[in-house]
């Protein structure tokens, strides 16, 4: 059963607004989910932060952070803390984006590299980087019988990821995404597309090549470490389609699964209209275990999904 809240928003009032959005969204990297203007020159812009927690100290701990990151108290009652890949390089070009800086990334005792700074709005940042050996850290490129999984480099691949992506078709049964490049490059930079991963929640995602050709991407999410689950999701260029390239890439997949992250279930969600990528998850002997009716509203319309599932024991 799902909790009550479904996402956490903060909400913060920006003097120096254009600035605080240059920033944030441009410096930073946070994608923009919208912008609205309102009566009397009211402006505000959502930015996209990834995934949401809410970290609750008490005096003590507050205090000790600071110790240990900085050596002195500095922050107030709000710190507004990121993860990053790379803290330094980061850090570095945070402070070439107007942020002052306040310490210089600190190797910490809960194994991360945490650096401090004085950001617009007059938010107090954190950066984190961790340095915790990863639980998937595949050897790149993978190599199939006639494809290559590896990280994503958007500047090289920017054209092949808009080629397919810009397609109404493409995008008709996945997840909305950005189809300008601007947005595509910002959406695919490597601080957003993790090639390692630490912690449950995260999604490893990788670009599909054939014949130094981007065709597609792919990725998997870590559900939860606890009940070793995950999910695989895919998306291709429908100029090479109906040669087999989506079951060899799902196979690859869920041998990073099982094999690799050691997970005990994967499944796949499938719009029930999508019978190609049906057939996917069928080939490479996932089983059809459930269809949610009017699962999710998306693109002006409710989406039925069908769930199918594979167990680690079904995969060896």
């Amino acid at each position: 059963m799902s909790g009550p809240v479904k996402q956490l928003r903060v909400v913060v009032e920006a003097k120096d607004y254009e600035e605080a959005v240059a920033f944030y969204r441009d410096t930073l990297g946070l994608p923009e989910e919208a912008a609205f203007s309102g009566p009397d020159g009211a402006e505000v812009t959502i930015l996209d932060a990834g995934r949401a927690t809410l970290e609750l100290a008490n005096p003590a701990q507050h205090a000790y952070i600071d110790e240990v990151e900085v050596g002195r108290p500095v922050a107030g009652h709000v710190r507004v803390a990121f993860e990053v890949d790379d803290s330094a390089t980061v850090t570095d070009r945070l402070v070439e984006g107007g942020a002052a800086l306040v310490a210089s990334p600190t190797r910490t005792p809960w194994e991360s590299l945490n650096a401090r700074l004085d950001g617009p709005a007059d938010l107090h940042l954190s950066l984190f980087q961790e340095l915790a050996e990863p639980a998937l850290a595949p050897e790149y490129p993978i190599r199939t019988e006639r494809l290559t999984l590896r990280p994503i480099d958007v500047e090289r691949d920017l054209e092949d990821l808009h080629a397919y992506l810009s397609l109404e078709d493409v995008c008709r049964y996945i997840p909305p995404v950005p189809r300008d490049r601007d947005q595509l490059r910002k959406a695919y930079a490597p601080e957003r597309r993790l090639s390692v991963l630490r912690r449950e929640g995260e999604v490893l995602s990788l670009a599909v090549e054939h014949e130094g050709r981007l065709i597609g991407d792919v990725v998997l999410f870590w559900h939860s470490k606890e009940q070793r689950s995950g999910e695989i999701g895919y998306a291709f260029n429908p100029e090479f389609q109906r040669r087999g390239f989506a079951t060899e890439t799902a196979r690859a997949l869920l041998g990073l699964a099982f094999d690799g992250l050691g997970l005990h279930r994967v499944v796949a969600r499938v719009d029930e209209r999508n019978a190609a990528s049906a057939r996917v998850v069928e080939r490479v002997g996932m089983r059809k275990e459930a269809v949610e009716r009017d699962a999710k509203w998306t693109k002006g319309e409710w989406a039925t999904l069908v769930n199918y599932a594979m167990l680690e024991d079904e995969w060896r």
